[in-house]
């Protein structure tokens, strides 16, 4: 398997996403203004469709400077578990703020970004598994889930 063909993938797929994002806001937005909730959705969908373009690249560029193998997985695992624990973080505090209610939408959100971390962190310490590129695919395929999902809930709540 190809890492650096999955990478690119999953950066252009990324990149395809937060396009099709901007053109249903640009519709969605009849009078420039969001609700809390779905101000909350769309700060998070932008995060995260254009994160996963940068944590696709960051490997490349790593192995470009001579890291390679475990280490590369290693290091790379370690820059996304600490961004992955700040989006839950963010989750979880935006999540607070809203209306009682609001966020049960979020619950796939804070599972997703429950499991990027855990991979992370699996892939950083080497175990079950010697640090390699399937547990970073899955996190960063993770914050395509977030996008994808919230993306889709908002979709459906505002056109039908």
């Amino acid at each position: 398997m190809d890492e650096a063909s999955l990478l690119q993938t999953t950066a252009e797929v990324s990149v395809a996403f937060t396009g099709f994002i901007g053109i249903f806001l640009v519709l969605a937005a009849r009078d420039g203004r969001f609700p809390p909730d779905e101000s909350f959705q769309i700060r998070l969908i932008v995060v995260s469709s254009v994160a996963p373009v940068f944590f696709a690249v960051m490997p490349l560029l790593l192995g470009s400077v001579g890291l390679s193998g475990p280490t590369l997985w290693r290091v790379s695992s370690i820059v996304a578990g600490l961004v992955a624990v700040w989006i839950l973080a963010y989750l979880v505090r935006q999540v607070r703020s809203l209306a009682s209610g609001a966020g049960r939408s979020l619950n796939y959100g804070f599972f997703l970004t429950v499991a990027a971390s855990l991979s992370c962190v699996s892939n950083a310490v080497g175990w079950p598994w010697t640090p390699a590129a399937g547990l970073y695919l899955v996190f960063i395929w993770a914050l395509v889930g977030i996008a994808a999902g919230n993306f889709v809930e908002l979709l459906f709540r505002k056109i039908l």
